[in-house]
C-alpha cells in the first residue's frame, strides 16, 4: 500500500511497541493525511526490523535522533507509562506535536508538566483514546445530548481480560503498569465523554496482585445532577477471555454499546468488524443500530493530522488527559483511605491551555 499523499503529516513513531505495529502504523497508512515517515527504538536493529516490516523509510537507533529530524511533524508515543512524561516533554522541546498512548502519564502531577511543556512550546498533545472517534460512541454521546433517554441516572462499564504474562509491562510497577492504567482508564474516560461533565467524587476498591500493581479496580463515581457511574476492570478473567462494553441508563431509556472500547479483531488480526448499539425506550422497545466497520485508530490519527494541517484546536486537548489523571489519582487515594474522596475538576488557567501553534 502506497503512502504517497498530496497533503500529509509526517509521523515519527517513538518505540516499537505492539500497539504501534498492530493498529497505529496501519491506521496512519490507511489515513488520507498521514505518512509513517520514521521509527525509533533503543537499538538500531529493532528499529530496522520494524521499519522493514511496515515499509517505514527511516529508522533511528535512539528516540532523540528521531526528535532531531526536522522533517517529522508529529510523534506517536507508545512507550511504557513511566516514560510518557519524559518523551512528551522532549518532543515538545523539539517542536513535535504529540499523540501519547493512554494513560497520559503515571499521575496528575506528571500530566500537568506535560500540559505545560506542550503549551509553552506551542504544540498539541492528545491522549490516544481511539474509541472516542468510533461512530457508535459518537452516536451514544449525541443521543444523550439530545435527551433521547431522558436525564442520565447511571453509567456502568466493564473492561477486563485474563492476567498478562508475568514479564508483560502491564504487570511492572516500575514501568507504571496496572489494570486501571491499561483498561479501566477506558471506562473512566468514556463516562466523562458520554455524560459530558466531570465527576465530583469517587469511592473505589483496589486489589493488588503479587506483581505489586493493581489487578482489579472497582469504582463508583458521583457526577453532577445525581448521576452515578460504576465500572469494574480486572486481569482476573479466564485464559483467552476478554470482556468490554458500557450501558447508559436514563429516566426514559438506555443505551448499550457492547463493543464500546476497542475492536479486538482489528487489533489482533487487522480485521475490520461491524458493530452495533442497542437503544431501549420507556416502553422497553429495543432499537438496534448497526455500524459498518471502521478502523478507529485510522479515524484518530486522521483527526489529529487534520488539526495540524488546518491550524485548529483539538476537541480533546491535553487538559482532558490531565483531568482523567486526576480522577485516577482520586481512585487510588479512595482505595487507600477507604472512603469517598473529592475529585479536582478545575481546568488549567487560560495561560497554560494547549493553544498550539500547529505549524512550523
Amino acid at each position: 500500500m502506497t503512502q504517497e499523499k498530496t497533503k500529509a503529516v509526517r509521523w515519527g513513531i517513538l518505540g516499537c511497541a505492539g500497539v504501534a505495529g498492530a493498529v497505529i502504523v496501519p491506521g496512519i497508512r490507511l489515513s488520507r493525511n498521514g505518512v509513517a515517515a520514521a521509527v525509533a527504538s533503543r537499538t538500531m536493529e529493532k528499529a530496522r526490523v520494524f521499519a522493514e516490516k511496515f515499509e517505514i523509510p527511516v529508522a533511528y537507533g535512539s528516540y532523540q535522533e528521531l526528535l532531531s529530524d526536522p522533517s517529522i511533524e508529529a510523534v506517536y508515543i507508545p512507550l511504557p507509562n513511566s516514560l510518557h512524561k519524559e518523551w512528551t516533554i522532549r518532543a515538545a522541546e523539539s517542536s513535535k506535536h504529540v499523540l501519547c498512548e493512554k494513560p497520559l502519564a503515571s499521575n496528575a502531577g506528571e500530566a500537568q508538566e506535560m500540559v505545560d511543556a506542550c503549551a509553552s512550546h506551542g504544540v498539541m498533545l492528545m491522549e490516544a483514546f481511539a474509541h472516542r472517534f468510533h461512530p457508535h460512541n459518537v452516536l451514544a454521546r449525541k443521543l444523550v445530548d439530545e435527551g433521547r433517554i431522558g436525564r442520565v441516572l447511571g453509567y456502568t462499564a466493564v473492561h477486563s481480560s485474563a492476567r498478562p504474562a508475568s514479564e508483560n509491562i502491564r504487570l511492572s510497577k516500575q514501568l507504571g503498569g496496572g489494570v486501571l492504567e491499561d483498561k479501566g482508564c477506558y471506562c473512566l474516560d468514556t463516562a466523562r465523554f458520554i455524560l459530558g461533565t466531570e465527576p465530583v467524587s469517587v469511592f473505589a476498591a483496589v486489589k493488588f496482585g503479587e506483581s505489586g500493581v493493581d489487578e482489579r479496580v472497582t469504582a463508583l463515581l458521583e457526577f453532577p445532577n445525581d448521576a452515578k457511574a460504576y465500572f469494574d476492570t480486572s486481569f482476573l478473567l479466564g485464559e483467552g477471555t476478554y470482556q468490554q462494553g458500557y450501558e447508559v441508563l436514563g429516566e426514559s431509556g438506555r443505551i448499550v454499546a457492547p463493543f464500546g472500547f476497542t475492536q479486538v479483531d482489528t487489533y489482533r488480526r487487522g480485521e475490520i468488524i461491524d458493530t452495533r448499539v442497542y437503544i431501549t425506550d420507556k416502553s422497553n422497545h429495543v432499537e438496534v443500530i448497526d455500524f459498518k466497520g471502521v478502523h478507529q485508530w485510522q479515524l484518530e490519527v486522521e483527526y489529529f493530522a487534520d488539526r495540524i494541517l488546518s491550524h485548529e484546536q483539538i476537541s480533546f486537548p491535553a487538559e482532558d488527559g490531565l483531568l482523567n489523571m486526576r480522577v485516577m489519582d482520586a481512585i487510588y487515594r479512595s482505595a487507600r483511605e477507604v472512603r469517598a474522596v473529592p475529585v479536582d475538576t478545575s481546568r488549567a488557567p487560560v495561560a497554560s491551555r494547549s493553544t498550539a501553534r500547529v505549524s512550523r
